[in-house]
């Protein structure tokens, strides 16, 4: 459905099969400056001639002098030319300047944080200003530049404590910390342990890490335990087993949750590798006192009431969460899980009475279709599942480069992957890497809980959907599991 004509301003596109998108609506989204928007439309400004993306943020135009096209080549016809700022003929060829500069950036600060005293170095190093940065890191990060260079400075620092015999003193300063306190805080926050006991991992079989003071291991507990017949992990009263595959081993972690502190037992395997795996399980990188305070300003406390302190639970490894995307679509959850069991049980070895070493991209890249359907796999779910794993086990997708990088990157890269939608990607962005800004559209829990909160007649499109969680950026990913977790307590 669409009507533009040239002598008419009332604009009507097509947004999706059912839903469409008024000028009225439009308007809106350009003078908000939506970036979800940048593929749906192209604003024209007849008043000076150029053609902006609606995310573009030059100064707005008067209403009356707008008129939308639905490709590029409509704006042209029309003799409108690419605005300079926003750079609408780039954006479509692939081409994201913002993007490939703070990447940039990012990775110089990544190789050598020292160099990076201050905010304002980031952004010398990404050609870019104060309010650009913070724009462009949020964006593209779904953190702060702050934030950034902490995760950054703690992560070469971890290194230089496996790899060299410098003292926590030295190692502190060289990364860029300007104090021994500040780096103790940080690294604590992000790794769960002292600097030392992180030192002493490698010879460990077993490490403890301090939970924050609202840390809901409930929470973990739960989403860990929801498939009571799980093949790849039980919960036990508030002992977590899972199975995992550490650089090559099938090995078993044990998490025995206590009063601030979580034990870990590691039965084989690299301790290393367990303990990256327990760190995103739990979440630490994420900033719930953040998202809370947000939502208290739009007048949401009632999202989190009863739930501060929530994180998103993770899975184990960013792969886990490739398998969880692909298992659930367009199934209910208990079939999901079924699925899940039969693909663990069917690749993976027995490690103990219950639990068997899980699905690996090697695994599941040895299977054929035909190993799949008679485990009620259906064709389609089955060639996206085997073939995503041979990408993955060939190097062509590198999910620990995706998820040390940008959530744009990461984004883009695994839509361009056969079998994974918008719901499916932004499913494992929040799940498997930890991004901070992820909005999974189409989820039915969602939708649900969506009509809810906003006592609303009908469940939200998907239109409706996005502008009841723009305002919740740039924390979606946390705001969506307390509107899952809503559904829960109020059933």
């Amino acid at each position: 459905m669409r009507r533009n004509d040239p002598e008419d301003l009332s604009d009507v596109f097509s947004y999706s099969e059912h839903v469409v998108l008024t000028r009225e609506q439009m308007l809106d989204k350009a003078m908000a400056s939506n970036g979800e928007f940048d593929r749906v439309f192209i604003t024209g400004v007849l008043s000076t001639g150029i053609y902006c993306l609606p995310s573009c943020r030059a100064r707005k135009p008067k209403p009356e002098n707008i008129r939308f096209f639905e490709t590029i080549e409509q704006a042209r016809a029309a003799g409108l030319r690419a605005c300079k700022k926003c750079r609408p003929d780039d954006f479509f060829e692939g081409v994201d300047f913002d993007l490939d500069r703070i990447e940039s950036a990012v990775s110089a600060l990544h190789s050598r944080p020292g160099d990076f005293a201050a905010i304002c170095d980031l952004g010398e190093a990404a050609g870019i200003g104060s309010s650009k940065l913070f724009e462009s890191v949020r964006r593209h990060y779904h953190t702060t530049p702050g934030e950034l260079i902490a995760r950054s400075r703690v992560n070469a620092a971890c290194k230089l404590l496996l790899d060299t015999q410098s003292s926590v003193a030295d190692i502190a300063f060289e990364v860029g910390f300007e104090t021994l306190s500040t780096f103790y805080e940080h690294f604590s926050r992000l790794t769960g342990m002292a600097p030392l006991a992180y030192r002493k991992l490698p010879q460990a079989s077993s490490f403890t890490l301090n939970l924050p003071a609202d840390f809901q291991s409930d929470a973990v507990l739960g989403y860990y335990g929801r498939d009571p017949e799980s093949a790849a992990e039980m919960v036990v009263g508030s002992e977590l087993w899972i199975s995992a595959d550490l650089e090559g081993v099938a090995s078993i972690v044990q998490l025995k949750f206590g009063d601030g502190q979580v034990e870990c037992i590691v039965t084989g395997g690299d301790v290393l590798h367990a303990h990256r795996g327990v760190v995103r399980i739990l979440g630490f990188r994420q900033d719930p006192k953040g998202f809370e305070q947000h939502a208290a300003r739009l007048g949401h406390d009632r999202l989190f009431q009863g739930r501060c302190g929530l994180r998103v639970p993770l899975t184990f490894s960013p792969y886990d969460a490739i398998v969880w995307s692909i298992l659930g679509q367009q199934v209910n959850l208990a079939f999901a899980y079924t699925l899940r069991r039969r693909l663990v049980q069917k690749v993976g070895t027995q490690i103990h009475e219950r639990l068997f070493s899980p699905p690996t991209p090697a695994s599941v890249a040895n299977l054929t279709v035909e190993d799949l359907l008679p485990l009620q796999f259906s064709r389609r779910k089955a060639e996206y599942l085997i073939d995503v794993s041979r990408l993955i086990d060939a190097g062509q997708i590198r999910l620990d480069e995706l998820e040390a990088g940008s959530a744009t990157r990461a984004e883009k890269t695994l839509l361009e992957v056969r079998g994974l939608g918008p719901w499916s990607v932004h499913y494992m962005m929040m799940r498997g890497f930890g991004f901070a800004d992820c909005l999974p559209v189409g989820d039915t829990g969602l939708t649900s809980a969506l009509q809810k909160i906003f006592d609303l007649e009908l469940r939200p499109d998907v239109a409706v959907t996005r502008e009841l969680m723009e305002p919740f950026s740039p924390h979606r990913s946390l705001a969506c599991l307390h509107l899952w977790q809503s559904l829960k307590f109020e059933s």
